[in-house]
């Protein structure tokens, strides 16, 4: 479990820095990849080559990480099948911004071994909503 997290670690830096690429692509799954993100929007069929320009247009507002930490809230494994619980906090450089900026993730990271017994993300949700908020609070961001 350390090995996916150390990964996930390397692959949420290569993304703040920018990089929407392999590196920051990490264990993905092709074929059976879908992704929540926290700007919303649909979820991929895969990794496809629209899904990665729109990776990639976002990843550019991403300058650089100033401090990153991952907390594993939970963790469910089994033969074949590995899901992760976090909190992701970082300090991050937008672009357009004079100070790096908090990016507070919660995240679910699900993971399946492929043919080759190598353990791949299959699916990834995260969200910066971390503080609570009232039912009102939340209907309006639907409204929008």
């Amino acid at each position: 479990m350390q090995r996916l997290l150390d990964e996930g670690r390397r692959s949420t830096l290569a993304w703040m820095s920018g990089d929407s690429g392999p590196a920051a692509q990490g264990m993905i799954h092709d074929a059976r990849f879908s992704i929540f993100g926290p700007f919303g929007g649909p979820s991929p069929a895969g990794w496809s080559d629209e899904f990665a320009a729109r990776q990639a247009g976002a990843a550019k507002a991403f300058q650089g990480s100033v401090s990153s930490s991952v907390e594993l809230v939970r963790s469910y494994v089994t033969a074949d099948l590995v899901v992760l619980v976090l909190i992701e906090r970082n300090e991050v450089q937008f672009a357009g911004h004079a100070r790096p900026q908090p990016w507070v993730l919660r995240s679910t990271v699900v993971y399946q071994p492929d043919r080759d017994g190598q353990w791949k993300v299959v699916h990834r949700h995260a969200d910066p909503l971390l503080a609570f908020r009232s039912l009102d609070e939340t209907l309006k961001l639907h409204a929008r």
